[in-house]
């Protein structure tokens, strides 16, 4: 029951948003008790019972995709998954990552160190051609979330786009995004554990009739902001073979010596040296879930900029930055129209975001871009507002799509325009229910008329189109130009679908040109 209440107030808020080492090791798992008609499955590892969904389709929850990162594995890179030698259940799903509140969302109860866990949606009827594969990577702020969230259950993706879902579960806050010394990579385990993820779709999802060569990674807030990672992460490559971005970017990224910053105002929160690293990893883990919620209590600062647990250039899964790393994957990326009214109860991240790029951007470049801003603000909206929405996801969204399109990239820009779809209009995580066709365990309420229904199925229709062809096209869209640097053409997702130019506004780019990508 906590739990659930705790789910349902994370909601209402909205989401935010390795090399693996091959064990011998063989465990005997207790034996599958169900139906001769259960679907069974054999991966690596070996056998598996699943399910039978409502609409047509076969579902396996909870399959262990790396082995539990505790005891000696806390803060390393994931290991590929034991064998079992029965036949193993995969009707529940595994635990979530240990959670972290977030603002006024408070410090949930669940979660477990023993997280890395997959589940997979798949058509009922056998195809004699392997099936295109969507990859959920869900959101969070990089603190909270699980793939097990009902709003993204994968039934209506396999059954209406005749394709396989994922999504799955990665280490979150301080278990996933600390830059330790105890290997290399340790300020990336989050991103490790999605690269493992990838990487056991690759080996394993022909078995439900997958094609391992043509997957798509799709995910949102903290989601989309790993994809746009892993595009620049060298790792990553060949994990994947399109990608769709919503409210993302390649962003936040902390530079190598911010996040060793981090880890040492962690140590101090636990009272530790600045290099007792091994002694912080072996805190039980209610000490560090209490050291990470002091860190994000402070989050509101310069440095943190209300976001304390991000990937990190580390010289070993992010080498340098990621835009500046892009691999040239076709892609879809969108955002919603007015990001930041999400975050008005978030006062760390809507205080802490500004600060950190104005200390990035420097005061000139600051007083710039709010005077750009203040001059071109439209009838009842707030400029600063504006400012931190694109300080979130606008830009970010445009520097990505910039980037991706000159490294020959087929790129399309979107925007989430309807503004029936909260209390609050088209704000961050709005377009979840819309995502995924449906109004319930969405993050914020939303009026399911048939005209809301209308515009999920025109999303909805193009991602299938863009995950099975690599072209978001479909017959009831305006024709949809690829992204452009000089026209900046992009659709607008509203009750009925358009295609507009430059939702930043000329204006507002210019006084962005010189910001460093390190500030957003």
């Amino acid at each position: 029951m906590e739990k659930m209440k705790r789910r349902k107030f994370c909601q209402s808020v909205g989401l935010l948003g390795a090399a693996m080492v091959i064990s011998p090791v063989t465990l005997r798992r207790p034996a599958y008790a169900g139906t001769d008609t259960s679907p069974i499955v054999t991966v690596r590892s070996g056998r598996l019972a699943g399910t039978r969904g409502s609409n047509g389709t076969r579902v396996w929850r909870g399959i262990p995709y790396a082995q539990p990162p505790v005891g000696e594995l806390r803060g390393r890179a994931p290991r590929a998954s034991v064998s079992w030698t029965e036949t193993r259940s995969a009707t529940t799903f595994g635990s979530e990552a240990v959670q972290q509140g977030l603002g006024p969302i408070p410090a949930p109860v669940s979660g477990s160190e023993d997280c890395l866990y997959i589940n997979v949606w798949a058509p009922e009827q056998p195809s004699e051609k392997a099936r295109p594969v969507l990859v959920w990577i869900h959101g969070g702020g990089f603190v909270f979330g699980a793939g097990s969230e009902p709003i993204y259950d994968g039934e209506d993706y396999a059954a209406r786009g005749d394709l396989v879902f994922v999504s799955f579960n990665y280490r979150l806050n301080g278990f996933g995004f600390l830059a330790t010394s105890h290997q290399e990579g340790a300020a990336n385990l989050g991103l490790l554990d999605q690269i493992a993820a990838l990487r056991w779709v690759k080996d394993n999802i022909a078995a439900f009739g997958g094609d391992p060569a043509n997957v798509t990674v799709m995910g949102e807030s903290a989601g989309a902001m790993s994809i746009g990672c892993l595009l620049g992460a060298p790792m990553a490559r060949g994990l994947f073979a399109r990608a769709i971005i919503q409210s993302g970017g390649a962003r936040p990224v902390f530079s190598q010596t911010d996040a060793r910053k981090v880890t040492e105002l962690a140590l101090a929160k636990a009272g530790l040296q600045p290099d007792d690293d091994a002694k912080l990893m072996a805190l039980p883990v209610e000490e560090l879930k209490r050291i990470f919620k002091l860190m994000g209590d402070e989050s509101n600062s310069a440095f943190l900029g209300g976001e304390p647990f991000r990937p990190a250039i580390d010289g070993y899964v992010l080498p340098i930055h990621p835009l500046q790393n892009l691999a040239p994957v076709p892609t879809l990326i969108g955002h919603c129209e007015n990001e930041g009214l999400t975050f008005a109860a978030v006062k760390n991240l809507l205080e802490g975001l500004p600060k950190r790029v104005r200390s990035l951007a420097g005061d000139a470049r600051w007083q710039a871009l709010t005077a750009a801003y203040a001059a071109s603000a439209r009838p009842q909206r707030d400029p600063m507002m504006d400012l931190f929405s694109d300080c979130f996801t606008g830009i970010p969204s445009l520097r990505l799509a910039d980037g991706l399109a000159a490294v020959d990239a087929p790129v399309w820009s979107y925007r989430f325009d309807y503004q029936k779809a909260s209390p609050i209009g088209a704000a961050h995580a709005t377009d979840i229910a819309f995502t995924f066709g449906k109004a319930q365990g969405a993050p914020l309420p939303v009026e399911w008329t048939p005209e809301a229904q209308a515009l999920s199925q025109h999303m909805r229709d193009s991602f299938i189109a863009f995950v099975r062809t690599g072209d978001p096209q479909t017959r009831d869209l305006p024709i949809w130009p690829r992204h452009d640097a000089k026209s900046l053409a992009y659709l607008r997702f509203d009750a009925a679908p358009e295609i507009s130019a430059d939702y930043i506004g000329a204006a507002r780019r210019q006084a962005w040109r010189d910001v460093p990508i390190e500030a957003v």
